[in-house]
């Protein structure tokens, strides 16, 4: 196979409401935080890694694409068919011998642009019969309007020339399929609570190779 080409995709992912990736909780302390989100061991500046991004991508497009809750709904797609645009960018899951070759996506870390103050969440469980809030725990998260800068990097082989994607083929129906999981990022959400009203994100200054686009 031969490398053909590379796509860049950088924009900012401003947080609409508190944000959690959760980070590790080594060190617990009597009326500490329960859940910590993840920071930079040096600056201790909170930021979104790169593979949670892809993963959330990925789940998404998985959805999408009918390719989810499978024989083991825990488990990502590893089908490793040609026509499987999920499998060609993120890599066919647990399958070492396959015709795809490598996988085209490159997800960085995204790291803090502005913002990036962290904000404890109190969360509980509620008894069904009493009312009564069990089980309180204090969740950290990054305060909404915090921004990172996203990069994404896709790599075009010679054998994608034949993928077809909506309306577009070869390379530019992977840019599409990964656009395609930016949008449904934005459609959800990022982290952890994102049903109880954390991860809302909206992305901002989106560019493909420097040019402006919208989802």
């Amino acid at each position: 196979m031969k490398k053909i080409g590379h796509h860049t995709i950088t924009g900012i992912i401003h947080c609409v409401s508190g944000l959690r990736i959760g980070g590790s909780d080594e060190l617990l302390q009597i009326g500490g935080t329960d859940l910590s989100c993840i920071k930079h061991p040096v600056t201790l500046q909170p930021y979104l890694p790169g593979s949670s991004i892809k993963g959330k991508m990925r789940s998404e497009l998985e959805q999408k694409q009918g390719r989810f809750g499978g024989r083991d709904s825990t488990e990502p797609c590893g089908c490793a068919t040609a026509d499987c645009l999920v499998c060609r960018i993120f890599g066919p899951h647990k399958k070492a011998t396959h015709n795809l070759g490598p996988s085209r996506i490159i997800v960085r870390d995204a790291q803090l642009l502005n913002g990036g103050q962290t904000e404890l969440k109190s969360e509980n469980v509620i008894d069904r019969k009493t009312g009564a809030a069990l089980h309180p725990r204090k969740v950290e998260r990054v305060v909404a309007g915090s921004g990172f800068g996203l990069k994404i990097g896709i790599q075009v082989w010679d054998g994608d020339a034949q993928v077809q994607h909506s309306t577009q083929t070869g390379g530019q129906a992977l840019v599409t399929f990964v656009k395609d999981g930016l949008r449904a990022l934005q459609q959800t959400g990022l982290g952890s609570g994102i049903s109880k009203g954390s991860g809302e994100i909206e992305l901002r200054d989106l560019k493909l190779d420097g040019e402006s686009f919208t989802l």
